[in-house]
């Protein structure tokens, strides 16, 4: 699938998807929490292909989702942030999901 078609329907996603990852798989679930990190996702060849960022619901701290994209797979990595007195640093590790199939049970 080309980006160009993907990026629509991943910004629904993304919008849609602004609780934190579970480390349970749910039911009908489009995301599964992974190990991998965003250093190793780019060292491994997936680009940036969408950036979004808007306030976590549940601290209401500044959150960057990044939108990884390799061929026909797609993670999302998520970073919270805290603002310091002229300074802005990550309160937590960056949070990686693949897109997968939805499964039922």
């Amino acid at each position: 699938m080309k980006p160009g078609r993907i990026l629509p329907i991943l910004f629904g996603c993304i919008a849609a998807a602004s609780l934190p990852v579970q480390a349970q798989p749910q039911p009908n679930a489009q995301w599964r929490a992974t190990e991998t990190n965003l250093f190793d996702l780019i060292q491994n060849g997936y680009g940036i292909v969408a950036v979004t960022s808007v306030a976590a619901r549940s601290s209401g701290l500044p959150e960057d989702t990044y939108v990884l994209q390799k061929t026909n797979s797609v993670y999302r990595c998520v970073e919270t942030r805290a603002a310091e007195t002229g300074a802005v640093r990550s309160t937590a590790p960056i949070h990686c999901a693949e897109l997968v199939k939805p499964y039922t049970d």
